[in-house]
């Protein structure tokens, strides 16, 4: 994979928040806070895999752009079927595949370190971890669409009940967006990675005939 998908979500949205900080009054090392850094992966999780569930041509669009050197021609090339396969078995393994965060499983920052410095976050090694993460998510989401559905839907049920504790904690939100909604500004996320990084490539034959064998539904 040479794409930086899953990085570009994580700092665009640390930055909306405020994020990094100086270490110190003393040290202007940029850091990030852990729990806010685990917070922020645990929503591009569920943001790649509702481009899968709820968009699947443009997911399918992003898996061409991550595999963008790959010879679709070539016995050689992406085998979607076999990873699908192979991340099923790896979710089972992890106990829980009925939902996102839960099959893709991210190591938690926070149990090992209350700070992640910049540097480490830029890193190429950490980078190709949250494009791991992404590229899992996408796949969860485009097989199991319906999923999905009802972990958002459980999620946004949740979040309704919690809102009067939230006003009592002085935290502003107005709302809890709907699946709509997470879907336009998940396609605003992704037309500013075109503008800002490249445009994402055309769906090759073989994928989108691999991707139909597979029984999800896309628009040939």
């Amino acid at each position: 994979m040479s794409s930086i998908f899953g990085f570009y979500y994580v700092v665009g949205l640390l930055g909306h928040m405020g994020w990094p900080r100086r270490r110190s009054l003393f040290n202007s090392e940029a850091i990030v806070n852990s729990i806010v850094l685990d917070s922020t992966i645990d929503q591009m999780i569920d943001w790649a895999s509702s481009i899968g569930a709820c968009r699947p041509n443009l997911a399918l669009q992003i898996i061409t752009t991550m595999f963008r050197d790959t010879n679709w021609e070539s016995e050689e090339s992406l085998d979607i079927s076999e990873e699908v396969n192979n991340l099923k078995k790896q979710w089972a393994e992890r106990g829980n595949d009925d939902n996102p965060r839960g099959a893709v499983k991210p190591v938690k920052i926070s149990k090992s370190s209350d700070v992640m410095s910049m540097k480490q976050l830029k890193h190429r090694d950490f980078q190709h971890v949250l494009e791991v993460y992404f590229y899992e998510s996408l796949i969860w989401g485009l097989v199991n669409s319906s999923n999905f559905k009802k972990y958002f839907e459980t999620n946004e049920k949740r979040q309704k009940n919690q809102l009067p504790t939230y006003e009592k904690a002085d935290l502003e939100i107005d709302s809890i967006p709907s699946l709509n909604q997470i879907i336009k500004e998940g396609e605003e996320i992704v037309k500013g990675y075109e503008k800002e990084i490249r445009l994402l490539s055309p769906i090759p034959e073989k994928l989108m005939k691999d991707v139909v064998s597979l029984g999800i539904k896309v628009k040939e």
